[in-house]
């Protein structure tokens, strides 16, 4: 039977949509695609979907919002100043990142945090997890942007790190984003959630990295076969991010190969001082480099489920009860011969509509 859809009053002072949408989409945890199903929310949450017809809805193709799961968004405003430079001359303790945000006005830093988040609510992403430089103060600043993002729906987990060593940092943020084996004197837990860069430029760095007892590894693109088969045994999460190893010209992520070993994969953009905030840029990277071996499938749940699941983000499904971060596009948009890939290689290119947390999102 096909259901009907009496739209509520808007809600001026919660500001929410009570909205009902209908047509192709990828539902619940496996993303399995349907070419007619329907999706309802009301405040911020989808209170039902499923496949089926439903009258009296607006007809879109719909996609589950993204998660970047790794993010340096402070870096922004350095954009194209590390062209041609080896990561480690941009990157490391004293190179060229570190001296420009020392020297850099509070004003320019926050002018660049709110472009890449802009990238983002642009291109889909509802929800990201950054790696904050500068000790409490560079975190607070970043806090201090989201709250102009908020009524837009875009949320944020932010790994800090300490400005200099003994800064009690882990109580102001999300969890503890460690820069490199080598660079950091903190070897204790601190209580909360550790990611740490691994294996970027060389192979070799995960058992010194283990010594830590991280949550999840960035990068891994460099790892040895046998690193690969360790973090597998140990399900440790690996996000990647092909775009910026490629940058540096730096080996990338063995994906097919992670993958073979059932380690979970999540993408993120990385520094914004090197690459855009799109995660339709980086899965079409992905995908393009790989896709006499890995499922476009596999790419689009690198954005939206598996860094969920690993973030405790609820969202990155169309399933009910789940956040209504939805992107909402031309309804004939996924009806060809394989929906996963034409998500990955066609949305950047796409007129859409975003809605977060249930709002339709307004950017500039």
């Amino acid at each position: 039977m096909e259901k009907s859809y009496r739209p509520k009053s808007y809600d001026f002072y919660n500001m929410m949509e009570n909205q009902a949408f209908t047509g192709p989409m990828f539902l619940g945890k496996d993303l399995e695609y349907v070419e007619q199903g329907y999706v309802i929310t009301e405040d911020n949450k989808i209170i039902d979907c499923g496949e089926g017809k439903i009258s009296g809805a607006k007809k879109h193709s719909i996609i589950p919002a993204f998660i970047n799961a790794h993010t340096h968004v402070g870096d922004h405003f350095m954009r194209e100043k590390c062209l041609g430079m080896t990561l480690e001359s941009a990157c490391a303790k004293r190179g060229i990142k570190e001296n420009y945000m020392s020297a850099a006005s509070e004003y320019t830093i926050v002018v660049g945090m709110k472009a890449a988040i802009c990238e983002m609510l642009r291109t889909g992403t509802c929800c990201f997890t950054d790696f904050r430089e500068g000790g409490i103060h560079g975190i607070n600043l970043l806090k201090k942007v989201l709250m102009d993002f908020r009524y837009r729906g875009m949320r944020a987990k932010i790994f800090g790190r300490p400005l200099y060593h003994g800064e009690n940092f882990i109580d102001d943020c999300d969890g503890y984003g460690m820069r490199s084996i080598r660079a950091e004197k903190i070897n204790m837990r601190l209580g909360r959630t550790l990611g740490i860069h691994v294996c970027e430029s060389k192979p070799g760095e995960l058992e010194k990295a283990l010594e830590f007892k991280p949550d999840f590894l960035v990068h891994m693109n460099s790892a040895t076969p046998e690193e690969l088969k360790k973090a597998a045994s140990l399900n440790m999460p690996i996000i990647i991010c092909p775009r910026s190893n490629a940058y540096f010209s730096l080996s990338q992520p063995d994906i097919p190969a992670m993958l073979n070993e059932g380690i979970s994969l999540s993408l993120g953009t990385d520094n914004a001082m090197t690459n855009t905030a799109s995660m339709p840029s980086e899965m079409e990277y992905a995908y393009r480099t790989n896709m006499k071996n890995v499922s476009a499938k596999e790419i689009l749940k690198m954005a939206t489920i598996n860094p969920a699941k690993l973030f405790n983000w609820n969202c990155g499904i169309i399933e009910k009860g789940k956040d209504a971060n939805l992107i909402l596009l031309d309804e004939h948009f996924l009806k060809t011969p394989d929906p996963y890939a034409t998500t990955v290689l066609r949305l950047q290119a796409q007129k859409s509509q975003m809605m977060f947390g249930g709002k339709f999102a307004h950017y500039y």
